[in-house]
């Protein structure tokens, strides 16, 4: 077990067991939910355990003072000694520890693990609504299933980050009372506008001052449903000649299945195909519009962190995504590339102006609704109510 140290005694401690520190959207929103809670409340004490590796979040949360073990499950043995590492880890945590695990694996994993250790303070995290689709994994839905049978003794809450997974869990099996929703944060001072960045990025991208910019930011999964966008952007671009669109996303550059639906939709010369980037809000300032095209979504960390930086979005009806962009003039049904088209161009055919008042209204939504001190509490107030529960 790979392991950096926090020191420190707290009024409130909680260890967060998740399946892998990568960089996905649980993991990010784990490192933003510490974050504000160092800054917030220095007396709450976090420490993570990743069943697998430490990823690229790993090494950001150790070298900002975050205590973090690795347990290096990869096959059935490695699963076997891990868990009653664990088991052991959390037998050493007080007892008023709470523990908080998040997505499938960690939810089974840990829940199981903190049973045996006797810590029944236990918050699932889910954030996933895709699971009736076959884009998921057959191993994850039969884990989540799993999840299902022993969610009505489990855990004492189900955190959820959108209100459509939780008719969607439920049809797996999951009880409903657990349920509570707590949607994603974003930090709003690392998330906004940068049009020097900005400017810089469509540069190196070969968008010229005139075109009009489309970003889709999203790994290459059948659940983002990168086709629909790609037909969408053939609508577009026959009304819109002086369209670019933007794919950013780990698997993008190095996918010839698709090159190949560009290169059929005739659009080889209109799209910039980019690897996973790392400066976001400089990304979300390159763009004129950041689309969401996905068939199925929790609560899209894509959209808040665009709108964070005053750029207009359009999202198919998505998880809830329609909830976060509270605009339906803006929001198409899912596999519908011409509703899709029809958001965009409605978007793209604005005044510069009002697509600028646009942008600042967007921003000001995610600062009043969904800043990420504002969740931290949220979290927090749960914790509390854990802890008078047991």
């Amino acid at each position: 077990m790979r392991r950096a140290t926090l020191a420190g005694d707290s009024s409130l401690q909680v260890i967060h067991i998740i399946s892998g520190l990568g960089q996905g959207g649980a993991e990010v929103m784990l490192e933003k939910l510490i974050a504000a809670s160092r800054r917030m409340d220095p007396d709450t004490a976090h420490k993570v355990v990743s069943l697998s590796t430490l990823g690229v979040i790993g090494p950001r949360l150790v070298e900002s003072g975050v205590e973090v073990s690795t347990l290096g499950m990869r096959g059935p043995w490695s699963v076997m000694g891990g868990f009653f590492r664990l088991v052991g880890e959390l037998r050493r945590q007080p007892a008023q520890t709470i523990v908080q695990t998040w997505m499938y694996h960690g939810d089974l994993l840990g829940g199981l693990a903190a049973w045996l250790a006797g810590r029944r303070r236990l918050v699932w995290n889910v954030r996933q609504t895709g699971l009736l689709h076959n884009d998921v994994n057959r191993a994850t839905r039969v884990v989540a299933r799993l999840c299902g049978r022993v969610s009505g003794w489990l855990p004492v809450r189900i955190v959820c980050n959108a209100r459509s997974a939780i008719d969607i869990h439920a049809a797996l099996g999951y009880g409903r009372a657990p349920f509570v929703v707590l949607p994603n944060g974003f930090d709003t001072e690392v998330f906004k506008r940068r049009p020097e960045a900005g400017a810089k990025l469509r540069r190196q991208w070969g968008i010229d001052e005139g075109a009009f910019a489309f970003g889709l930011v999203a790994r290459l999964d059948p659940q983002k449903d990168h086709d629909n966008f790609i037909a969408a952007a053939k609508l577009v671009a026959r009304q819109l000649p002086q369209a670019r669109f933007v794919l950013v996303g780990r698997g993008i550059a190095s996918s010839p299945e698709l090159a190949a639906s560009i290169g059929a939709a005739d659009l080889a010369t209109q799209f910039v195909c980019l690897d996973q980037l790392e400066d976001m809000p400089a990304v979300m300032s390159a763009l004129d519009v950041l689309c969401l095209s996905s068939r199925s979504e929790g609560f899209p960390n894509v959209l808040g962190e665009a709108m964070s930086c005053e750029t207009p979005v359009v999202s198919t009806n998505a998880g809830d995504a329609a909830s976060l962009v509270d605009d339906l003039a803006r929001i198409a049904p899912v596999a519908n590339p011409q509703a899709l088209a029809d958001c965009m161009l409605r978007v793209a055919r604005l005044p510069q102006q009002d697509r600028q008042a646009l942008g600042l209204r967007d921003r000001q939504r995610i600062i009043q609704n969904f800043g990420i001190a504002e969740v931290w509490v949220r979290y927090r107030a749960l914790y509390t109510e854990v802890l008078r529960s047991r």
